[in-house]
């Protein structure tokens, strides 16, 4: 499944408006505050929402950001050690 990258947002699907999972976000400065993730009940149990967090992950690494979990299941993603360095 493709992640794509759209106007404050990573989604699965064919674009940002008509999507099977979306994650938001706001950009603060250096911190990213990941706002809501929604999957589309027909596509659930597939592991989208866990692929959307992986990318943002990905990307907040590689542009030196941390992650701000509003969202709540990004919130208890970020709760591993594993995203230490991510987390704001």
């Amino acid at each position: 499944m493709e992640v794509k990258k759209g106007r404050n947002c990573y989604y699965i699907g064919e674009d940002e408006n008509n999507y099977k999972g979306i994650l938001q976000y706001v950009e603060e400065g250096d911190v990213i505050d990941a706002q809501h993730t929604i999957v589309k009940p027909e596509f659930g149990g597939q592991g989208l929402a866990g692929e959307l967090v992986k990318q943002l992950v990905a990307d907040a690494r590689k542009e030196n950001k941390k992650i701000k979990g509003t969202c709540s299941y990004v919130e208890k993603k970020l709760e591993s050690s594993d995203f230490d360095d991510v987390r704001a």
